[in-house]
């Protein structure tokens, strides 16, 4: 009986370290971007809607996607300090749903240039 005990208690501590062990342990791993994408120039159209960087994203999935999307911005506010165009970019987007979006615009959430 005593021996049961013993092995009972054994196991008992054993996975209570298990458990403290696997509890301390944190997932560190930072989520991958969503696309990768090539920013070719800035789109110098004279027209209304018209302005922002010409961009083409390489794994869009997007139904009857364009051959590239603008984004109303310029390479300072998005963060980048890149002079020579075409600019290779890893990023988080989503189709801009205000009225831009019709002449295919998308909003930028998070952009880090690649060599």
């Amino acid at each position: 009986m005593v021996f049961c005990r013993n092995i009972s208690m054994r196991f008992a501590i054993v996975i209570f370290c298990f458990g403290i062990f696997f509890s301390a342990c944190k997932k560190t791993e930072v989520a991958p971007y969503q696309s990768q994408g090539v920013i070719t120039g800035y789109d110098t159209r004279m027209c209304p809607m018209c302005g922002g960087l010409f961009i083409t994203i390489k794994n869009d999935t997007t139904k009857n996607a364009p051959a590239h999307y603008d984004i109303n911005s310029d390479l300072p506010h998005l963060g980048i300090s890149a002079t020579k165009f075409p600019i290779n970019v890893s990023l988080n987007w989503m189709h801009d749903t205000s009225s831009l979006g019709r002449y295919g615009y998308i909003i930028v959430t998070k952009i880090k240039v690649i060599n």
